[in-house]
């Protein structure tokens, strides 16, 4: 249907609801006196005083229903308050029509008993089919007795026709009764701009969305909320609401699926993806940790944490957990305690860098499958603490690898990074050694089943920018940014890991080259700025005049922007969407375990220089030859 059928369809509608409504106006007056007549007989015969009288009656009521919008309101989301407009619209027509009826003729041969009757009639007339479309349409009339709360606060719903029913319905059934007290509705395609749904006035398109909250804002006590009626709303409608909310100071919702809390939740970080998440069908995940032995390193931190969750979901027979960090370990554990589901899991405190650790983990816990997410990822912290990065990033992976071949381990996923990509950093450089020790390894060993997943920043880990900006938000800013341009990849993090289980699950089921290195597709990357100035707004507030955004220059290590392959390398696709296959230059095992050597030596004495000429000599053996990087080598950045 094109833009000018809609407006000629909504007219056409209007005008058949308001015609109907006249016609019950005359259809009762007249009715009304014919019955009465046929009771009692009154002056006049019938046949002249009722079509005076209904004529009039049914002037009168083209005046009055126009007043109360009767027309207006859409029979299949007929509301309570429609039901009580009709029957004040009825009321109030009586009330004029009978004085003007009586100047007319001073009421000669009419009988006035009939007003009761034409009342109830009129009422009758206009209800009952709004009813019956409504019961058809909705199949609950319970909705109809439902009235609204004042103590909530007041809202503005912005959707589809479809989700905005859907939202306001659900609204009424859910437990606990409505979150919102919506004022007005913002129905997208602008077909029914001036119309009332379910009861609630269409005010327009996204165009009127300001105007309305300012127009709503002046008798509430509360800021009015924008709430998005769809479960997955467009990332520009997002950016668009999160604008116009700051300027209005109102905050801005969502609707999901749920009840209670879950049923309406602030719009988060991930919404402002420029793509939606994938959902993951998770057969891959089921593969690799259904009845097996499953060991998480960095089980406490963010993604290693999500691992957790997800595996314990898919009956693992039994979960190791192991952290350096006892405050994280802790936190897991408690959570899996208040899990009644929880598979059998023991929590272990370790490090990656104690091989006495790892092996006496190992022969007591036999795992079946490693997932390796213990890493050193702060950027400019490790650009100042370069020895401990490469005693756990490098030390650490190999050791849990060299632990793994020998307890005959079925599969080992090593977790990287878009930072190990023709890295600036010492966090990145050593994040590229570990893929390539890897990739090197793997043609030696007979088990496990190696691959490394590679990915950019998630959304809301620890120590990521998102957190970092609603810290500062929340305290009033400033906000910093290290710069106007920057750039990221994000991804939320329940899709990350569901994304590492996947490519781990495709490692073992494929059984394709071992030592495969996956990349998890990212989108398009977000501006930092950007994304600062979007959660400002989702806070009700207006960047650079109620938050100041700062810029604090670049930091040591860190890019402007991240890629998420080399050059030389190739990327093709796999069986599971949003995983992808890289291939690029591998270098000879012995060269590469030499300089590795070596590296691990400079890092137990702490010698910086020689650490960071020996992460260079690593990333050069995993550059094919005559290739040079784009940035500037490690050893020059001290």
């Amino acid at each position: 249907m094109n833009s000018v059928e809609r407006p000629n369809l909504r007219q056409h509608s209007l005008i058949g609801v308001y015609g109907y409504d006249l016609l019950a106006g005359f259809a009762a007056m007249f009715i009304s006196i014919v019955l009465r007549y046929e009771f009692e007989e009154i002056g006049t015969p019938p046949g002249t005083v009722e079509w005076s009288a209904a004529g009039l009656f049914m002037l009168v009521c083209a005046a009055i229903f126009p007043l109360y919008g009767l027309h207006k309101s859409m029979w299949r989301y007929t509301t309570l308050s429609d039901a009580m407009r009709v029957l004040q619209a009825a009321c109030v027509s009586h009330l004029v029509f009978l004085p003007i009826f009586f100047l007319t003729n001073r009421l000669d041969d009419f009988p006035r008993s009939s007003l009761l009757i034409s009342g109830v009639l009129l009422s009758v007339l206009l209800l009952v089919p709004r009813l019956v479309v409504y019961a058809w349409r909705s199949g609950d009339l319970f909705n109809l007795i439902r009235l609204d709360n004042n103590a909530l606060q007041g809202a503005v719903l912005v959707g589809t026709e479809e989700s905005l029913t859907e939202v306001l319905r659900d609204q009424r059934r859910r437990p606990g009764g409505p979150r919102f007290r919506f004022k007005a509705l913002i129905e997208l395609s602008g077909q029914y701009e001036g119309r009332s749904l379910m009861g609630l006035p269409v005010a327009g398109d996204l165009s009127n969305l300001e105007t309305t909250i300012q127009r709503l804002s002046t008798n509430e006590t509360k800021p009015l909320r924008i709430v998005l009626a769809d479960n997955h709303p467009d990332r520009d409608l997002i950016a668009e609401c999160a604008r116009i909310a700051g300027r209005c100071r109102a905050s801005l919702s969502r609707a999901r699926t749920g009840d209670g809390v879950a049923a309406f939740t602030q719009v988060e970080a991930a919404d402002l993806l420029s793509r939606t998440p994938r959902s993951i069908c998770h057969e891959g995940a089921r593969a690799l940790v259904q009845g097996k032995r499953v060991l998480v390193t960095g089980a406490g931190g963010a993604i290693g944490g999500e691992l957790t969750r997800q595996i314990a979901r898919h009956n693992p027979e039994r979960l190791i957990l192991l952290d350096a960090a006892e405050s994280h370990l802790y936190e897991i554990d408690m959570e899996l305690r208040r899990w009644e589901a929880a598979p059998y899991w023991t929590p272990i405190l370790g490090d990656v860098r104690d091989k006495a650790r790892l092996e006496q983990v190992f022969r007591d816990e036999k795992p079946d499958v490693v997932l390796h997410a213990a890493a050193l990822k702060h950027v400019p912290l490790m650009e100042q603490n370069s020895a401990e990065a490469v005693l756990t990033n490098v030390g650490g992976t190999m050791n849990v690898i060299e632990a793994a071949q020998k307890h005959n381990c079925q599969n080992f996923v090593l977790i990287s990074t878009d930072k190990a990509v023709d890295p600036s950093s010492v966090m990145g450089a050593t994040k590229r050694v570990a893929e390539l020790y890897l990739g090197a390894i793997a043609a030696r060993v007979d088990s496990p089943q190696l691959c490394a997943v590679r990915f950019g920043n998630v959304l809301a880990s620890t120590g990521s920018v998102v957190p970092l900006f609603e810290k500062q938000i929340e305290a009033g800013g400033p906000v910093t940014v290290t710069h106007p341009e920057i750039t990221r990849y994000f991804m939320t993090i329940q899709e990350a890991a569901s994304l590492v289980l996947e490519a781990g699950g495709a490692s073992a089921r494929d059984q394709i080259e071992d030592g495969a290195l996956y990349l998890l597709d990212m989108g398009e990357p977000v501006s930092i700025a950007r994304l600062a100035r979007q959660l400002i707004r989702l806070r009700g507030m207006e960047p650079g005049k109620d938050i100041a955004i700062k810029v604090t220059g670049l930091r040591p290590g860190e890019k402007l922007h991240e890629t998420l392959t080399h050059a030389f390398e190739t990327v093709s696709a796999t069986k599971t969407e949003g995983v992808l296959r890289v291939q690029g230059h591998q270098p000879d095992l012995e060269d590469l375990e030499d300089v590795i050597e070596a590296l691990l030596n400079a890092a137990q004495r702490r010698d910086e220089g020689q650490i960071r000429a020996l992460l260079d000599r690593c990333l050069d053996l995993g550059r094919p030859q005559g290739v040079i990087s784009t940035q500037p080598r490690l050893s020059a950045q001290r």
